[in-house]
């Protein structure tokens, strides 16, 4: 065994203006360094604006006087990869630095590695902190989860590295710079007009497209500090929460290289961005849900808000650790508004795509589209179904584009599946908007699921599609047992389109077995598909029934 002594130090200077507590996107602060070799010592030739207070650190900022400073610290290690004889990498970690081996105010240190039947010209690699080092090279995945603190950054995550190569007589070169790998981001938060600090904002996550940060805490200046590979001309997402409201941005072109730090301010909009959230939340008024969800939480909209979907992808498949719930849970009333394209779908059998709770109302509306699929025995947009026991409240449709599926034996638009109490759903209004909806095996395409109940039907907008499962209504009740209330129709409506699941089902109305109360199309009681309409053409292909405005 062989024990090689070399010197090497890392330092950052910063000469220059920083504004401190600013809101634009843009605001920055960079430095660089060099550095040259002297008797064995590497040192800087930049100005060092060192912090005496803060000389136990190994990364200092100095807001005050404008300052960054990057030492050593007693306790730091290295992590040294070398080829041995075999040509297998090993890593083997210095001695921690003592007082006595830092010197220059911090930025040069001795430090001391034993090393195993080194090769000659081998290869070698000094990583710093050794914190950062994997099996035989940098591990990149340590800065997936950070606290937000500089201490931890400086000591753990702040990584710069040395490339090279043994010498002849298999020791260590004589001397080596460090070279910081690593942009750090110093962030502070104000709301979207920049009129207020958000400062509760104590988790976040940011993605660069490739790689993704998430950091549970902040540090007591004020700031949530980040380590990050560099970026060039990328677009970056940001998310944040105090723990009740959620915050997003996106921004554009964004260049962060390594060995600078950039104070960043940035101007939160309201909402969430799924592919970063990594714990249950609940959107508020005014939030708006975007992008694709990527791991197992419950998305939820807490009562009484307005939440706008935007090209949203909250996909409950197999592909996710399966949970009890479905893949928007209101928690009492609730307005979804769509912009965009966006997917919904439950997280296990007999949870909807989206869930109204009983007693409250759930009204979509928008420009955008949705398409929900509930889950088992669960409608697309409603009620559960089987053990989850989910009645439903009541549902308003007011724009959109909205394609509803349930799940065996449940609605479309409606209730689930009967399960011992019941599955049940309220109201059900459509006022505007393109609806498609499409029941389960034996459930309605909009209304009950099989033995399941739901309120009233009405229809004064919009063009409707629907069709029912087996033995199901397309617009009514589902088969055995099934029930809906009263189903209306009005002149406000530009076409419906209704299928029967056959074998005694209505097309609208009642499923085989089912009940519903009265059936009234543009002001006629008690219609059939014999009936005529001052408003509307009708016509019946098949299973088929089919109201076209005039």
């Amino acid at each position: 065994m062989k024990t090689i002594k070399f010197l090497s130090m890392a330092a950052l200077a910063l000469v220059g203006t920083m504004t401190v507590g600013c809101s634009s996107e843009d605001n920055f602060i960079e430095q660089t360094q060099q550095s040259v070799n002297s008797n064995n010592v590497v040192t800087l030739t930049a100005t060092v604006g060192f912090d005496e207070a803060a000389s136990n650190r190994a990364l200092a900022i100095d807001y005050t006087n404008k300052k960054l400073t990057k030492t050593f610290k007693a306790g730091d290690k290295i992590a040294v990869v070398y080829q041995n004889t075999s040509d297998q990498l090993v890593k083997v970690e210095t001695t921690a630095l003592t007082d006595a081996d830092i010197t220059a105010e911090g930025k040069s240190a001795t430090f001391t590695v034993s090393m195993t039947d080194p090769k000659a010209s081998g290869t070698l690699k000094y990583i710093y902190p050794a914190a950062m080092a994997g099996a035989t090279d940098v591990d990149y995945t340590k800065l997936n989860s950070q606290d937000g603190t500089l201490a931890t950054l400086a000591s753990n995550l702040d990584l710069a590295t040395f490339e090279g190569t043994l010498t002849a007589a298999k020791e260590l070169p004589a001397s080596a710079s460090l070279t910081n790998k690593l942009a750090i981001l110093a962030l502070t938060f104000k709301n979207s007009d920049g009129t207020s600090d958000l400062i509760g904002i104590n988790k976040m996550a940011l993605s660069d497209g490739t790689n993704s940060y998430s950091i549970t805490g902040k540090d007591t200046d004020g700031h949530i500090y980040a380590a990050i590979k560099p970026t060039s001309g990328a677009n970056i997402d940001f998310y944040a929460t105090d723990g009740t409201n959620n915050y997003m941005k996106s921004v554009t072109s964004k260049t962060y290289a390594a060995n600078n730090i950039y104070q960043q301010g940035l101007k939160m909009d309201p909402g969430a961005i799924l592919s970063l959230v990594t714990s249950n939340i609940v959107a508020q008024n005014g939030e708006t849900i975007t992008g694709t969800l990527g791991t197992k939480v419950q998305i939820s909209i807490a009562d009484g808000a307005t939440v706008t979907l935007k090209d949203a992808n909250i996909n409950g498949s197999v592909t996710l650790t399966p949970d009890n719930w479905a893949g928007i849970t209101c928690e009492g009333d609730a307005t979804i508004n769509l912009e965009g394209t966006n997917t919904v779908k439950g997280f296990i059998n007999h949870y909807p795509g989206i869930y109204v709770p009983s007693g409250n109302t759930l009204t979509i509306d928008g420009t955008g589209s949705l398409d929900a699929t509930g889950r088992g025995n669960a409608a697309g947009i409603g009620g559960g179904g089987g053990n989850s026991n989910k009645k439903c409240g009541a549902i308003t449709i007011s724009g959109g584009t909205v394609t509803a599926t349930g799940g065996s034996s449940a609605a479309g638009i409606g209730g689930g599946y009967y399960a011992g109490s019941g599955a049940s759903c309220g109201d059900i209004t459509i006022s505007g908007g393109t609806v498609t909806a499409m029941g389960g095996n034996t459930g309605a395409g909009i209304g009950s699921g099989y033995k399941g109940t739901c309120g009233n039907i009405l229809f004064n907008g919009g063009t409707i599609t629907a069709t029912g499962g087996m033995m199901a209504a397309g617009i009514g009740s589902g088969f055995m047992n099934g029930t809906c209330g009263t189903i209306t129709i009005t002149s406000g409506v530009t076409s419906v389109t209704a299928t029967k699941g056959g074998d005694g089902a209505e097309s609208i109305g009642a499923g085989n077995g089912g009940t519903c109360g009265t059936v009234t199309i543009d002001g006629v009681a008690n219609a059939t598909t014999s009936s005529t309409f001052p408003n509307f053409n009708s016509s019946v292909s098949g299973d088929t029934w089919t109201l076209t405005h005039k």
